[in-house]
């Protein structure tokens, strides 16, 4: 039975938040066909403020929840109804840890107007999350999930951390992967691409990964990332975070904004840092709950 109450959960889910919206509901399409594949349960979240009508507005949203997990029921995935007080910045995160998500797909209007400049609601939905999320636009998933994987490579050590995800992904789908290599001028910058790719192709050689490399153009690696993956018809692309949170709490790089509202609409997995001696381990993303 669907509740409004927040409950530790010893079973992995995934977590959609919904607004209603045709993009978030896209969203849980995305969900319930990585559900299928993962064959994980599905719970669907909608944030309701914590004004005198709170109440009354959480009760309407569970109705219209359920409503939505009829319309899929022939999915034969379970989905739980969840409507929760507070804000979307925060809740979102808060539910996905304590009902043990394994990740989260949100539906994404993209950035316009002055959210450029601050970031856009996704954006500070994941920076206070510490899930690894799927962002998605209008995009509808494909029947074998994420098969043509992007992986972008610049200098960063971070950049490494990505890896785990993209052979976890690649025994799911049986991806294959286009690493794209960031073009440095700069000599120290371009030897730390050149030894991150190293890394990565002895990672993914070792565990059995298919891929290819390809050499970024010198202009922005952001747009030249979008270029690239809409050239390949990418099914999605998996990016690192920067979490650094200084002027008004949410600055976040050009890179990640520009490529998760990218306008080919290619769904986006962004994962966060974690500071580590050994960033690529098996304990670090929970793998064994797949």
């Amino acid at each position: 039975m669907s509740t409004s109450s927040i409950r530790p959960s010893d079973s992995d889910t995934i977590l959609v938040p919904i607004d209603f919206t045709e993009t978030t509901e896209n969203g849980l399409r995305h969900a319930i066909r990585l559900a299928q594949i993962f064959g994980k349960k599905v719970d669907i979240l909608h944030v309701v403020g914590s004004g005198k009508n709170s109440d009354s507005e959480r009760d309407a949203a569970l109705v219209k929840l359920n409503d939505l997990i009829s319309k899929y029921a022939a999915s034969g995935v379970e989905i739980e109804a969840l409507a929760e007080k507070g804000n979307i910045f925060d809740t979102i995160g808060e539910v996905a840890d304590q009902r043990s998500a394994v990740l989260v797909v949100m539906g994404t209007h993209g950035v316009l107007g002055m959210q450029k400049v601050l970031g856009s609601k996704a954006l500070k939905v994941i920076l206070n999350a510490t899930k690894p999320f799927v962002v998605v636009q209008k995009k509808p998933i494909r029947e074998n999930g994420y098969q043509n994987i992007v992986l972008p490579i610049d200098f960063s050590k971070e950049t490494k951390q990505k890896l785990m995800w993209a052979a976890e992904l690649s025994t799911k789908f049986d991806a294959e992967f286009k690493i794209l290599v960031a073009y440095e001028s700069d000599e120290f910058a371009a030897r730390a691409v050149n030894n991150n790719l190293a890394y990565a192709e002895n990672y993914l050689k070792t565990k059995g990964c298919r891929f290819t490399v390809h050499k970024a153009g010198k202009g922005d690696f952001a747009k030249e990332t979008i270029r690239f993956a809409a050239a390949e018809n990418a099914d999605l692309i998996i990016i690192m975070t920067n979490q650094e949170k200084e002027l008004a709490h949410y600055i976040v790089g050009p890179y990640e904004q520009n490529v998760i509202a990218n306008d080919a609409q290619i769904p986006v997995m962004t994962l966060h840092p974690v500071v580590t001696s050994n960033a690529v381990s098996g304990h670090l993303f929970n793998f064994s709950n797949f």
